[in-house]
């Protein structure tokens, strides 16, 4: 199930208390925020992108030299696989295989994790404004 949040001028203005706060680092668009959370170390980023629907649907992603970088791996990665595969060596494939589902269930987790901590703290700012 994809997060979203409604694009209204109060959540517009709760997105730059987090950032004030500093809580998160980033910018704010009308069709598009990226916010990264004020930790050591960090290389993710969470973006929201407004749909069809007018509502900003949350991504996690990694930051900008290591995405490309990671996409670089994943390609290398494969071409090796192939490439071992023709020569009728089983053993390195499977490693790529294992760690790559290890990576990938780690961001994963590190995705709900960082989406789940972001709700919160929007959620803590909008009972915050009812008080």
């Amino acid at each position: 199930m994809r997060q979203t949040i409604t694009k209204s001028d109060k959540n517009l203005r709760i997105l730059n208390k987090l950032i004030v706060n500093g809580f998160y680092n980033g910018y704010i668009g009308t069709e598009k925020f990226e916010l990264m959370r004020n930790r050591f170390p960090n290389n993710h980023r969470l973006i929201g992108i407004v749909n069809n629907t007018g509502n900003y649907d949350l991504k996690f992603d990694f930051k900008s030299p290591i995405n490309i970088l990671a996409k670089v791996l994943l390609g290398l990665g494969i071409l090796i696989s192939i490439i071992s595969l023709i020569k009728e060596n089983w053993i390195l494939p499977i490693v790529f295989v294992v760690f790559g589902l290890i990576m990938f269930a780690d961001f994963k987790l590190k995705e709900k994790k960082e989406i789940n901590l972001f709700m919160d703290k929007l959620l803590e700012f909008h009972k915050t404004e009812f008080d």
